[in-house]
C-alpha cells in the first residue's frame, strides 16, 4: 500500500499560503482569513483522512475460452473500512477486452471506477477474447481516495489468473485417414478382418465360427455354409507437426498465426475420431508430446500449440526428437511454410523410416513484396523454382505437399493430400 497526497490536498495548501504571503504584503486581513481557512479544511483532511487499504481477488474466471467468445469474470474488493472512489487498472492480456461490466464503469479495455467501496464488493465483468494463446488478468492495480479526498492510496495485489483462448475452429468436413490403425476401437476400417461392421469377403463355414456371421441367404444357394467376415474398426495415431521458424515482429508471423488455427482444428475433427493424437512444435526449441488419447491429454496438446512462438530452432537433437516421438503407426501432418531446407531433409529421414507422412504448404508468396527491378525478379523466379525442386523431392519419396493459400478453405490442401496417397497407394498396388 501507498499514500500519496492528492491533487486536492496540494491546492488547498498552495492556496492558503499564497493567502497567508498576500495578507502580509498587504496588510490586509482578509487574504489571511481566506488562506487560513484553505489550510484549516487542508488540516482537517490529513488529521480526520483515514487510509484504508484495498485487496482484490479473482473468484472466478473461465478455465478455456474460444477466439471472440465472450466470459464472466468476478472481482472481489475488500477494504478495512469504507473507501471512496477507486480506480482499478486490471493489467489484462493484450487480446482480452472488457466489454461491460456490473458495479462499475469501464475506460479503455481493462480500466474501471468504482464509485464507492465498503467493506466487501463484487464486480462482474464480461470480456471478450480477440486473440488465441495463453491470457491472463492481473496482478491488479487500484487508486483509492480516501476520506475527505486528501489522500490516493495505490494498492498492488500481486494474484494472477491464466487460462487458454483457443482458435476459432476452422470447419473442416476432410480429414486425412492414418494408412495404419492400431487395436484400439475407432472410426477407421482395418485393413485385416475381424469383428466390425464392414463387410469384407465371403467364405465357407469353419468349426469354430459365430453362427450369427452365417449368410443364410448366400448359404441357401450353394452347397454348404457361408459366413460374412468384416473388417473391424480401428483407430490411428496422429502427430501434428508445427513449424514456426519465421523471424518475429514481421509479416511473417501470420504464417504462424494460420498453422496454429489448422492444427488446433485437425485435433478437434481426429479428436471426435477417436484418434490418439501427439504434436511437435519447432519455435525456439524442439518441444513434443507424444500420442495420447483422453480430454486431459488433448488440453496438455492445446496448451502446447498455443504456446507457440516465433522464433528459430536448433537443429542438433530435433531429429532424434521427431522420430522418438513420432513412431509407426504413426501418421505426421506437417504444417510449415518450408522456408528451412533442414525441414525438407527432417521430412525426407521421417519417410524413409517407414513413417507416413503428408505437408501442408503454408503459402506465403502473398506476403512478399512485388519486385521493382529485374534483378529481384530474377531472384524470385529462381526462389520459386527453387520451392518446385524441394516439393518434387518430397513427392518422389513418398510424403504429398499441398499448398494452402490464404483465400482457400482449409479443407482444400486437405482433399488434395487425400487424392495424392489415393493414387500413390494405387501404383504401389
Amino acid at each position: 500500500m501507498n499514500a500519496r497526497s492528492s491533487p486536492r490536498l496540494r491546492a488547498y495548501v498552495s492556496a492558503g499560503l499564497v493567502g497567508l504571503a498576500a495578507g502580509l504584503a498587504a496588510g490586509s486581513p482578509e487574504p489571511v482569513l481566506i488562506g487560513t481557512a484553505f489550510l484549516v479544511l487542508a488540516l482537517v483532511g490529513i488529521v480526520g483522512g483515514r487510509v484504508v487499504p484495498m485487496r482484490v481477488s479473482v473468484v472466478e474466471w473461465p478455465a478455456s475460452m474460444v477466439e471472440g467468445e465472450r466470459r464472466r469474470i468476478l472481482l472481489r474488493f475488500e477494504s478495512d473500512g469504507q473507501g471512496g472512489r477507486t480506480y482499478a487498472d486490471l493489467n489484462l492480456s493484450p487480446g482480452l477486452e472488457v466489454v461491460e461490466a456490473d458495479g462499475a464503469r469501464v475506460f479503455g479495455k481493462s480500466r474501471l471506477m468504482i464509485s464507492e467501496v465498503g467493506s466487501s464488493r463484487e464486480v462482474t465483468l464480461e470480456v471478450e477474447a480477440h486473440g488465441w494463446g495463453r491470457h491472463s488478468i492481473g496482478p491488479i492495480d487500484t487508486y483509492t481516495e480516501a476520506p475527505l479526498g486528501m489522500f490516493d492510496v495505490a494498492n498492488h495485489s500481486p494474484g494472477r489468473q491464466s487460462w487458454v483462448v483457443v482458435p476459432e475452429e476452422l470447419a473442416l468436413r476432410k480429414l486425412l485417414s492414418p494408412l495404419e490403425t492400431n487395436l484400439h476401437s475407432g472410426d477407421l476400417v482395418s485393413k485385416q478382418r475381424g469383428q466390425g461392421s464392414e463387410f469384407s469377403d465371403l467364405r465357407s463355414y469353419r468349426p469354430g465360427d459365430d453362427p450369427r456371421n452365417i449368410n443364410w441367404r448366400v448359404s441357401s444357394r450353394l452347397e454348404g455354409l457361408w459366413v460374412n467376415e468384416r473388417h473391424p474398426e480401428r483407430n490411428g495415431d496422429v502427430v501434428l507437426l508445427v513449424d514456426a521458424q519465421v523471424e518475429s515482429n514481421t509479416g511473417l508471423t501470420s504464417l504462424v498465426d494460420r498453422a496454429v488455427r489448422l492444427a488446433a482444428a485437425l485435433l478437434q475433427g481426429h479428436a471426435r475420431r477417436r484418434h490418439r493424437l501427439g504434436v511437435i512444435t519447432l519455435d525456439g526449441m524442439c518441444r513434443w508430446i507424444g500420442p495420447g488419447a483422453g480430454e486431459f491429454h488433448r488440453r496438455r496438446l492445446l496448451e502446447q500449440l498455443l504456446g507457440v512462438y516465433p522464433g528459430q530452432v536448433i537443429w542438433d537433437a530435433v531429429e532424434r526428437a521427431v522420430v522418438r516421438a513420432a513412431k509407426r503407426p504413426a501418421m505426421v501432418i506437417a504444417l510449415t511454410p518450408l522456408l528451412d531446407p533442414n525441414m525438407a531433409g527432417l521430412l525426407n529421414v521421417l519417410r524413409r523410416s517407414g513413417i507416413d507422412v503428408a505437408v501442408v504448404e503454408i503459402d506465403m508468396a502473398h506476403l512478399l513484396p512485388l519486385p521493382e527491378r529485374r534483378d529481384r525478379a530474377v531472384g524470385r523466379r529462381v526462389w520459386a523454382m527453387e520451392r518446385e525442386r524441394i516439393r518434387d523431392r518430397l513427392s518422389s519419396v513418398g510424403v504429398p505437399v499441398a499448398l494452402w493459400d490464404e483465400t482457400e478453405p482449409a479443407e482444400v490442401p486437405l482433399h488434395q493430400l487425400e487424392l495424392w496417397r489415393t493414387s500413390w497407394r494405387r501404383r504401389l498396388g
